[in-house]
């Protein structure tokens, strides 16, 4: 029996002083998790960027941008294309990450990246295109059209909310003018 213990106790040892070694040499050979959460949140992040690409690409030859005046719509279009190439380089940044902190940075900045801001903007400048014929005879809301314009063919992707409303003032207080000209 004493002889079945001190094998027992020998192998035992045996196991715990093999044990850490092996632990060891498999932690070096296995990749850590967060390479895969970083992997897995930068695939994520680039489908979500090309995402918004394809929405750029689509708004940067839609109708409604091809039926702005000139001016106009060249300004958009340069606006979109501007907005696509800091979107390339986000990319770019994206996929050079590392660490999960680069990812969430990445993240944060691309939910401030608005698509919808050149909507906006196309949707603000139409309006003031329509009413120019209406306000040719009130120099007050010929101003306001004008910093309108102006102000709208200033917003990007990464413009405020509070820069749009800024640009929808404009807008009000024109038809305002307006309509205190023909009350």
């Amino acid at each position: 029996m004493n002889r079945t213990r001190r094998i027992t106790a020998a192998l035992l040892a045996t196991a715990a002083l093999a044990a850490p070694s092996a632990l060891a040499s498999t932690a070096e050979a296995r990749p850590v998790k967060p390479v895969k959460t970083v992997k897995a949140q930068t695939k994520q992040l680039l489908k979500d960027i090309a995402g918004k690409d394809k929405r750029l690409a689509r708004m940067a030859t839609s109708n409604a941008v091809e039926g702005l005046a000139d001016d106009a719509e060249a300004q958009v279009v340069s606006n979109v294309t501007d907005a696509r190439t800091a979107l390339a380089d986000l990319a770019t940044t994206v996929e050079a990450a590392d660490s999960t902190v680069d990812t969430r940075a990445a993240r944060k900045e691309l939910r401030s990246f608005r698509v919808e801001n050149f909507r906006i903007v196309v949707n603000v400048v139409k309006k003031v295109e329509g009413l120019e014929e209406a306000a040719a005879a009130d120099p007050e809301a010929v101003m306001h059209l004008t910093a309108a314009e102006a102000a709208a063919l200033e917003i990007t992707a990464t413009s405020t909310k509070a820069d749009i409303r800024a640009v929808r003032a404009h807008v009000r207080a024109a038809l305002a003018e307006l309509d205190g000209v023909t009350a």
